[in-house]
């Protein structure tokens, strides 16, 4: 039988009223689909099984030991604004890597931002609005050589990525030096050079969409940008209307999420100690 890969899915919005009706009610699910899609196509099986949660209600897993993985998704928030449910969400990703490293990280977009600003801050790293301005449709992403070579070790990656975005802001690393020695980034794109973080075992981030299609991507710049101008507007519906690399993309954060994880030396009583301090509550009909 194969293994079963648990995920828990912290939504940090909820998709544009035309994809909620006919593509998903949360971006979790969509996640679950292109990684549901990816596991068919793997040598090694595995079923997906996810959960979802609405952080911005405060939904939270009563336990993070019933998962394997975390995923953040994309949201119309900055990380660095200031309300209560991005504060909880940032001590949670927290929280997780300090003392859970047996439970892989993975972020989008928003998510990918927030981890950055949850885990780097001491070292200066920080999100900020890009002097570039909006990153919008499907952009090529160069993968960097040392991401090709560490997550290629086992994993046969492309040079290149083309993936959706639809971002203004970015993840600033001050120096080549600010990174832990474990850390790297992803790669970079002419618009935004962070176009992601890796640690490996622990910590997967995109600031794209892997989880967005063209239907999805063109619905959400259309609902939150409706007073553009029209040729502003029709450049962006072209570059969102070219091919992509999701699938692509979603095989590599499931090959993340099966990579060879950290263990630490952590009773089960120790644990649920840790989760239960978090005050953590289930979600309704959970």
């Amino acid at each position: 039988m194969a293994p079963k890969l648990r995920i828990c899915m912290l939504n940090a919005d909820i998709p544009v009223p035309n994809v909620y009706a006919q593509k998903a009610p949360t971006y979790g699910q969509i996640f679950h689909q292109l990684l549901s899609a990816a596991a068919t196509q793997s040598l090694s099986p595995v079923i997906i099984e996810s959960s979802d949660y609405d952080v911005m209600k405060g939904e939270y897993p009563v336990s993070i030991l019933n998962y394997d993985a975390i995923v953040i998704s994309g949201s119309a928030n900055s990380a660095y604004d200031d309300l209560e449910w991005i504060q909880k969400l940032d001590s949670f990703i927290l929280n997780v890597y300090q003392h859970h490293p047996q439970v892989k990280i993975f972020g989008s977009c928003f998510g990918h931002q927030l981890v950055c600003q949850s885990l780097l801050k001491d070292r200066g790293v920080r999100v900020g609005v890009d002097p570039n301005g909006w990153e919008i449709g499907v952009q090529e992403i160069t993968l960097h050589p040392r991401f090709l070579k560490e997550f290629g070790k086992s994993n046969r990656l492309p040079e290149k990525l083309r993936l959706q975005f639809v971002h203004h802001d970015h993840v600033v690393i001050p120096t080549p030096h600010s990174l832990p020695e474990s850390w790297m980034t992803m790669g970079s794109t002419q618009h935004c050079h962070v176009q992601g973080v890796y640690e490996p075992g622990r910590v997967l981030t995109y600031q794209g969409h892997f989880e967005f299609d063209k239907f999805v991507n063109s619905e959400t710049v259309k609902f939150f940008f409706p007073t553009w101008a029209p040729e502003v507007l029709a450049n962006a519906m072209k570059a969102i209307d070219a091919d992509d690399d999701a699938s692509a993309g979603a095989a590599m954060v499931l090959r993340f999420f099966m990579e060879e994880g950290v263990e630490r030396g952590m009773d089960k009583d120790e644990a649920k100690c840790e989760v239960t301090e978090l005050m953590l509550t289930e979600p309704v009909g959970a």
